[in-house]
């Protein structure tokens, strides 16, 4: 499974990005990709700090340690494992 982005433009312009999750499946000698849930409007997900509990949430189920580092401003951090 993995995040996936979709960005829909509406007719006056803005562009909403959604966030789901996929995964991809082998039928016969053909890959196919399937959404298996919409998590919601990125920017709604980013500014209630509903993905952040998300990934901490999901990481407790991982066999890697995984740090989370505050970003500052200015300052493009990511999570490390």
């Amino acid at each position: 499974m993995y995040a996936r982005e979709h960005r829909s433009r509406k007719a006056d312009g803005t562009v909403h990005i959604y966030i789901g999750l996929a995964r991809s499946f082998r039928r016969g000698t053909q890959i196919h990709q399937e959404q298996l849930c919409r998590l919601g409007r990125l920017d709604r997900l980013q500014s209630r700090g509903q993905l952040d509990r998300l990934i901490r949430s999901l990481a407790r189920y991982s066999r890697h340690r995984w740090v989370m580092l505050q970003e500052s401003p200015g300052n493009n951090t990511e999570a490390i494992q």
